[in-house]
């Protein structure tokens, strides 16, 4: 049996996908998976890593609405679903996983149209465009959060969690796990996550805020890809990379105390799966504000201060950091709660519910 899985355009749509496509062998015997991607995205690369057949498909960006900018990307998502319709009539998956983007879009249309069973997955607080729009053509609607459910039918809704990379969670010790990243043994640690794109304006805040930062603080700094920072200032026990890949994020999350970070679903996600305490400052700009929404769900739950990006000020973080570095039991609250919101088991739960729909 062969089951088909989509979604790209970033991380946060990517590796759930990919962490579905790694448990549904586990799930059931005779199971294989293809993913059909961007043919310029990063899934292409990221599943090649995972060992993961890849069909690359057009795909294309709305930017602007009523505009020519649409119609060029109309007709990119065009070439993509015939693409993606003539891979799936080759290799005829039993059923097909869209985890979101444009890309899922097009893939899983091409499945409806070509009557293959389709599940889509909805990592946020409130539901994207995209799968407000596919839900009609899904069978089952897998869920992160159980406040999302009111966006689609109730018969099809289940709600899962969303699914990490069973690995994302360290066997590491603290002590090694800072050695291996050349910061203190006995710091206090910021890890700052900014989505796989990097957050200018969080970057800012935090390279304003060294000077001030006391001295036993370690950073732990993913900058982003396209980062182009000012002369930063030299501070012991500071660590930039733009990018913590697959093997250096578990290895950060070992090390940190606390995170300070954007609220994607993903990064929210696997925060909870290390247990960590955290600083929420959302996207302001992200669609329908649903990352506000995501961090109000994990700071409602205990597990983390939600910051208003127009707020967050080099003083300010200096503050909040000042403030749980002296209050341990507050943080051991706080990492209780954030373990609380875990979900282990979800790529498998999503995993059973896809196999469901193939009738397997």
């Amino acid at each position: 049996m062969t089951v088909a899985v989509t979604g790209g355009g970033t991380g946060g749509h990517i590796y759930p996908a990919l962490s579905v496509a790694r448990a549904l062998p586990a799930q059931a015997r005779e199971v294989s998976v293809v993913y059909i991607g961007a043919e310029n995205g990063m899934e292409a690369h990221l599943a090649s890593e995972w060992g993961i057949p890849f069909v690359g498909v057009p795909a294309r960006k709305i930017r602007r609405l009523a505009s020519l900018d649409t119609l060029v990307t109309l007709a990119v998502l065009y070439r993509g679903y015939r693409r993606a319709r003539a891979a799936l009539r080759r290799d005829r998956p039993a059923a097909l996983l869209g985890t979101g983007g444009y890309v899922a879009a097009a893939a899983t249309i091409a499945a409806h149209h070509e009557r293959i069973p389709v599940v889509i997955h909805e990592q946020n607080a409130v539901a994207g465009r995209t799968n407000r729009w596919l839900a009609a053509r899904a069978q089952r609607i897998c869920l992160s959060f159980e406040c999302s459910q009111a966006a689609f039918p109730a018969d099809r809704t289940v709600v899962t969690g969303l699914p990490t990379r069973s690995d994302i969670v360290s066997s590491a010790s603290r002590e090694d796990a800072r050695r291996r990243l050349s910061v203190p043994t006995d710091a206090f640690t910021l890890l700052v996550l900014g989505g796989s794109q990097g957050a200018a304006a969080v970057n800012r805040v935090v390279w304003d805020a060294l000077p001030s930062l006391p001295e036993h603080v370690s950073v732990l700094h993913q900058t982003g890809p396209r980062s182009s920072p000012e002369p930063v200032p030299s501070r012991h026990g500071y660590v930039s990379l733009s990018y913590f890949d697959a093997e250096t994020l578990p290895i950060a999350f070992r090390a940190a105390d606390l995170v300070l970070s954007r609220c994607g679903a993903s990064t929210l996600a696997e925060t909870a799966m290390n247990g960590l305490p955290a600083l929420l400052v959302p996207y302001p700009a992200a669609y329908a504000d649903h990352q506000t929404a995501n961090a109000r769900a994990v700071s409602d739950a205990g597990a983390g201060i939600l910051i208003p990006q127009a707020t967050l000020t080099a003083s300010a973080l200096t503050r909040q950091v000042q403030e749980l570095m002296g209050d341990p039991e507050r943080l051991a609250r706080m990492s209780a709660a954030s373990a609380s919101l875990a979900r282990p088991d979800a790529a498998a739960r999503v995993a059973r519910v896809v196999l469901e729909c193939a009738g397997a």
